[in-house]
């Protein structure tokens, strides 16, 4: 089985590959576009420029024939304009007045829309203007146009315009853009499974690594908790036969080495518990069983040491509710919880166990009138060894495992676990939330 923090690892490893990667290929796309747009229009615009001072060179006599003799003649375009449908480059003379007096093109049908784009528009030195045509059809133009305004001892003659067509450069621009896309997802997609792949190998001697540790711990645990058991029979047959011939120092000494096993005893098999589910192997046995006679019994098992402690000690239940669990485990989870609220709480305090039918599950509650958890810490309460305040820890004999194996119990049982804190020094509420069907 595998773990899930290797498996969310793997999964965080092939993110962060893949996304630069992404940024890797976007940053190539955008820069090839561009580049290749700039390219190209560069080229274009230095044609369309070079068009312009050719067709000034040849068109500049018909600007002075006509400012200074042609005002008497009247010229229609169909006979100034010259078609050449297999052109690219097309040019317009026009006088001071607006007439359109030479020229040829290749589309007739834009003549219009490019004439209202050049209206009273004097460009210029080496300046290019793009424009885009929407055709009937919805087909689309794009045009590069440059002109060169002429002039004679202070008199605007008229302007010769000339333009060339980019259509083409731009559609094919656009295809390799969309090529280059597409070849990127495929790409893209590609490299997240090999990237995944390439995790899930370079995980493999970290996770056997891991695995060998919990083995360990495992097994170290299990060995243990004979020494333990045995230390623990010792100690109660000394009890039992000696105890009153000891020293009042010795008697202390006997109930301390007796605390101290127990804590121990206590932390050897929370260890091995966590070890076993690691390993997957911890066995969790199902069945019907009354949550309200557990809770019954743990108010009655935890009457003492709430006693001992100050605080006070209650139940809400309603009548018997059945849950389907593992009765063993769910025992051991409000074992814990209860057995905080009281340890964390304040001399005169209260703890509170209440559970109620929510829907098709049930709400247990454990509500003490203690320390309260600080809103930073509430977040890494579950983590294994996680302690908020180290030294009471220390003093409460706790691990900081407890609230693992609690949050695990819930998981296996398709529960939610849930704290409630305001502040510090507040309370807590520590919410369990079970399903009531399989």
């Amino acid at each position: 089985m595998k773990n899930k923090l290797f498996n969310h690892t793997q999964w965080r490893l092939t993110l962060l590959f893949t996304s630069f990667l992404i940024i890797f290929l976007i940053s190539f796309i955008l820069i090839t576009y561009f580049s290749l747009l700039s390219i190209v229009t560069n080229d274009q615009k230095e044609k369309a420029i070079a068009l312009v001072n050719e067709e000034m060179e040849d068109h500049r006599e018909d600007l002075f024939e006509w400012y200074f003799e042609g005002k008497r003649k009247k010229h229609s375009k169909r006979d100034v304009l010259e078609y050449k449908p297999e052109a690219r480059t097309f040019y317009f003379v026009i006088s001071s007045d607006g007439i359109l007096i030479d020229g040829d093109e290749n589309k007739p049908e834009i003549r219009s829309e490019i004439l209202s784009h050049i209206k009273n528009w004097q460009p210029e030195e080496n300046e290019v203007k793009r424009i885009s045509i929407h055709l009937e059809d919805g087909s689309k133009e794009d045009l590069l146009l440059s002109g060169r305004p002429i002039f004679e001892h202070g008199s605007y003659l008229g302007t010769i315009y000339a333009g060339t067509n980019i259509s083409e450069e731009t559609e094919v621009i656009q295809t390799l853009l969309f090529i280059l896309i597409v070849l990127s997802i495929i790409f893209i997609a590609a490299s997240a499974l090999l990237g995944y792949w390439m995790a899930g190998r370079a995980m493999v001697p970290i996770s056997n690594a891991f695995n060998r540790q919990k083995e360990f711990t495992a097994d170290a645990s299990h060995e243990l908790r004979t020494p333990l058991s045995i230390l623990q029979s010792s100690l109660e047959v000394i009890e039992a036969e000696d105890r009153e011939n000891l020293s009042p120092f010795s008697v202390t000494v006997l109930d301390d080495l007796k605390d101290e096993v127990k804590r121990m005893t206590h932390l050897v098999n929370d260890l091995l518990l966590l070890a076993r589910t690691d390993l997957g192997k911890e066995q969790i046995n199902k069945d019907w069983f009354s949550i309200t006679s557990v809770l019954e019994k743990l108010q009655r098992k935890f009457q003492y040491e709430a006693e001992k402690a100050g605080v006070h000690l209650s139940a809400s239940l309603e009548n018997e509710v059945k849950v389907f669990g593992d009765e063993e485990k769910i025992t051991q989870l409000l074992f814990i919880l209860v057995d905080n609220a009281i340890k964390y709480n304040v001399p005169g305090g209260d703890v509170q166990v209440s559970a109620v039918k929510d829907n098709n599950q049930i709400r247990i509650e454990v509500k003490d009138t203690g320390v309260g958890i600080p809103l930073e810490h509430q977040k890494r309460i579950f983590d294994r060894f996680y302690r908020v305040d180290q030294a009471r820890s220390r003093e409460k004999g706790s691990s900081g495992i407890g609230l693992s194996i609690a949050d695990w119990i819930v998981q296996v049982h398709n529960g939610k676990l849930e704290v409630i804190s305001g502040e510090e020094g507040k309370g807590t509420i520590f919410s369990i939330l079970l399903p009531l069907t399989k």
